[in-house]
């Protein structure tokens, strides 16, 4: 039986508009022409580092063990910052060391790093504005190939690396206060609270607010509000979501990334 062909996902900031996804998709394949190519997003937020940290932290669960993750989001591409390669739970990782990789380390998910020093695996010809092209599509072609990242460079520690600034949920004794972290393109609105039995169990719930907005609802799926009404609601990566059914959430509060909410707990 033949085997089965490695998965690439692809992360970037780069949009549709311009040749450079399939730049970089076409630098993976002529290294290894059998990989199965998934464009994971293409449309992270100009230079939005921390963006990048959690969709690819929510994500990789969902693809087969021995995936390979490719995030270039790169606002420091050019300059000194070091090439990642990284490995845990049965996937690796490339990014540029500026955080992409943050909660994937913070969540103990990573278990080592090694640092790309060879540039035998590089494009001969590197542009200073496409590492991802040049450097971290060969990268990945020859991962791909022997499932090793060791042979790209030396290890580096986990606490070496450098750590985006991703808000994270504050506890007190009758509230959680976080804010929001991603509109997509439905409006609807991730939050920096996640919704599990560490954190926010639902029976814990009582009400959120933001705004000039209370919501009341903890619902299971959109169709539990009427058209138009705002509910809160676990997303499928298990973030709170600020959602309304067939809605943008974010259009009737008003709001956007980095605003402030407070789920209010229920007092026993």
């Amino acid at each position: 039986m033949a085997s089965q062909p490695i998965v690439i996902t692809l992360t970037t900031d780069f949009g549709l508009e311009d040749a450079y996804v399939g730049q970089l998709k076409g630098a993976v394949l002529k290294g290894c022409p059998t990989a199965a190519l998934v464009d994971l997003t293409h449309a992270i937020p100009a230079w939005d580092v921390a963006t990048a940290a959690i969709t690819i932290r929510a994500s990789y669960p969902f693809f087969p063990t021995g995936t390979i993750h490719v995030v270039v989001v790169d606002p420091g591409v050019g300059s000194d910052r070091a090439i990642l390669v990284a490995a845990g739970d049965g996937h690796f990782f490339i990014a540029p060391d500026n955080g992409c990789l943050s909660l994937l380390v913070a969540d103990r998910i990573v278990t080592s790093i090694h640092r790309l020093e060879h540039p035998a695996y590089c494009n001969p010809a590197v542009s200073a504005t496409f590492h991802g092209r040049d450097i971290m599509a060969p990268v990945a072609a020859a991962l791909a190939r022997t499932g090793d990242p060791g042979q790209f460079g030396p290890a580096v520690t986990l606490e070496s690396i450098r750590m985006a600034t991703i808000a994270a949920a504050v506890r007190t004794v009758d509230r959680l206060c976080g804010q929001v972290l991603h509109i997509d393109r439905f409006g609807n609105l991730r939050t920096s609270i996640r919704v599990d039995a560490d954190q926010l169990h639902p029976d814990m719930f009582d009400h959120l607010e933001i705004g000039d907005q209370r919501i009341g609802r903890l619902g299971r799926s959109y169709h539990e509000a009427l058209p138009g009404e705002l509910l809160v609601l676990a997303d499928s990566a298990g973030y709170l979501e600020i959602a309304a059914n067939q809605a943008s959430a974010a259009a009737l509060i008003g709001c956007g990334p980095g605003d402030p909410l407070t789920v209010h707990l229920v007092r026993r």
